[in-house]
């Protein structure tokens, strides 16, 4: 199964800081995360940069639920929101 993730950061901030930080404990079933787009312009905020992950999640045993994902997926975005301060989009 696959998530996107869109989120807003400081400029400062690195892309790889922040995948470093996702991927270094993934909740269940998340087998990557991978950085697929930057933009910076209309809609974002000077000082600002949005990025946007994909998330790929998957059980070798079993069919995952929509529960099992959607958990898996808030872990990641409140980690976003709490150690990078990123505002989701």
């Amino acid at each position: 199964m696959r998530r996107d993730i869109a989120a807003i950061v400081d400029e400062h901030i690195g892309y790889r800081e922040i995948l470093e930080g996702l991927r270094r404990q993934p909740p269940p079933f998340v087998v990557e995360i991978a950085l697929f787009d930057i933009y910076r312009g209309t809609g974002v905020e000077e000082g600002k940069k949005s990025l946007a992950f994909r998330v790929l999640l998957q059980d070798t045993r079993k069919t995952l639920t929509d529960a099992e994902v959607e958990s898996a997926v808030s872990q990641l975005r409140q980690l976003l929101q709490q150690r990078f301060n990123a505002k989701l989009r």
